[in-house]
Order: structure tokens, then sequence, then C-alpha cells
């Protein structure tokens, strides 16, 4: 297995001792700043005790966004200041079907110790998941005469394109006793379903390769320029937040003069905190938009 593969592989383990006998799988996809993302299955944070309980790598984790287990089990986790040098993932929507693909992910045996293993298989056309009308799927398959063998631990498991090396899925569940089928919640999911949490990681892959024949170097780009964009976006709505509730406590406070004052010149300030960011948020947006 690749070593970069590998050290992005994280184990997610609960702080309660009463879920301590359960775990799944999570992978790196970002890095900004001091923080790690990592993500996994909506499933594997309930049955760890809820988002308040999950570990990644050890260390308590932050759940970023929750999907539905029944619905778009995904969710993401976010670790600070402890997994920065680990690399990240790619995530891909892919167009064509039946392709191979590569899935890495955490393990038991009879002896109970936890292993990282790689299993390899097919991907069967999306579908729509029933009940939704956003949620798309992969059908996993294992042929009859091969050496591996889905299982339930692999929960969270990137499900990665073995031609592109991208990340097009993420493990769910298996299918049935034989352990040939299983179901992988598309990346397409993020897309479609998650407006805001993370949709600007993903790069389009078409059946004939990436992009829409944009070179490697342009793509490159601007996949950077879009995680820019989206991890800019986040102070903006943060500001947005403050002012608000300053604005509250101003009201709140309007028979108090001095009050009034102190709150005012802390909008102010926000306020201008808010613009230098909108202005990087529409830089980055117009630096996108003169290469696509």
């Amino acid at each position: 297995m690749n070593a970069n593969l590998l050290d992005a592989i994280i184990l997610v383990t609960s702080s309660d001792n009463n879920h301590s006998g359960n775990f799944g799988t999570g992978f790196v996809i970002h890095q900004y700043e001091q923080k790690t993302y990592v993500l996994t299955c909506a499933h594997v944070v309930s049955k760890l005790g809820g988002e308040y309980k999950v570990k990644a790598a050890g260390h308590p984790a932050e759940v970023e966004a929750l999907g539905d287990e029944d619905g778009c089990d995904l969710a993401v986790l976010s670790v600070r200041d402890r997994l920065n040098k680990l690399p990240s993932l790619k995530l891909s929507a892919v167009d064509a079907d039946a392709r191979e693909f590569i899935a890495v992910g955490f393990s038991t045996d009879d002896t109970k110790i936890r292993r990282i293993e790689e299993i390899r298989g097919k991907l069967d056309g999306r579908k729509i998941r029933e009940n939704t009308e956003r949620d798309r799927t992969w059908n996993l398959y294992i042929s009859d005469n091969s050496e591996y063998a889905l299982k339930a631990d692999y929960s969270g498991a990137p499900v990665i394109d073995k031609m592109s090396g991208y990340v097009v899925g993420v493990f769910s569940q298996l299918m049935n006793e034989n352990k040939d089928k299983g179901l992988a919640i598309s990346i397409e999911a993020l897309e479609n379903g998650w407006q805001g949490v993370l949709e600007n990681l993903i790069i389009n892959i078409k059946p004939g390769g990436l992009g829409n024949g944009m070179n490697s170097a342009k793509q490159r780009k601007i996949e950077r320029l879009k995680r820019e964009l989206y991890l800019a976006e986040n102070p903006v709505k943060e500001l947005q937040k403050l002012i608000e509730l300053v604005d509250s406590e101003i009201n709140e406070n309007r028979n108090n003069l001095a009050q009034v004052h102190m709150l005012n010149l802390k909008k102010e300030r926000y306020k201008e905190e808010l613009r230098l960011h909108e202005l990087k948020v529409e830089a980055l947006q117009a630096e996108i938009d003169e290469l696509t």
C-alpha cells in the first residue's frame, strides 16, 4: 500500500468506556491552519456514543457536520493541532461505473487487534438511495475468486478509484453474508446535499480524464483556490453572526449610553474585519471565475 495513503487513514474511537469496543475508520481530507479535517460515516459517530464522544487517532474530535445514518451517512470531524503533518486524500465525483476500486480501513480478527487492511473490487452503477432524492450510493462488488472480503468494520473507509487515485465514496455497510457486496456513499452526496460543507474540496472526474480538458496544473490551482474560498467564507459567516449579536445587545442596553458606545465600537471593529474577509472571498472567487 502507498505510504501516503496509509498515513491518511485514521482510527475513529470513543472517549466513553461504554463504547470502547466500537470503532470506525476515517481519512484526512484537508488541512487548514491548525485544523485537520477527517471524513467518516455518520453511523460511526452514533455507535461511538454521539458527537461529543468521538476521538480521531486518539485525539478529541469536533463533529463539524453530521449527515443522516439512513441517508447521507457521512460525517466531517476536525482535530486541532495534533494531526497537521498527515497527508490529505483527494475527493471526486466519478461519472463512469465498472471501475476498479481500492478501499483501506481498520478491521479486527479473532485476536481483536485493530489493523489496517486493503481490499479491491469493482464499482457498480450509482443509484439514488430509497426515500431520498439526493443521496447517491455505489454498489461495491468483490469477485467470487477474490482473496478479499468486505467487512462491516470498514465503515468510514475511503473507496478509491484505482485509475485516478481519487476517493469516490465512503464505505457505509455490508450488504450480504457472503461479504462480497457492500454499499458506499458517493462523494457526490457532498455536492448535492451539503451546501457550504466541503463541496469545494471535490473535483469532478469525467470518463476521459480530469476536468473538462484542463491541464493538471491548472486543475490543481482551481482545486486549491476552491479550498481557500470555502475556508475564507467561514469567518465571514461567524463575523456576521457576531454583528447580529452585538446589535441585539445594543437594543437591550439602549438606555445605557456608555454601554451602547462600547458596543458600537466593538461592532465597528467586527465590520472592519468582516470587510477584509469579504474582499478576500471576492478576490478568490474572481480568480476561480477567470480560470474556469
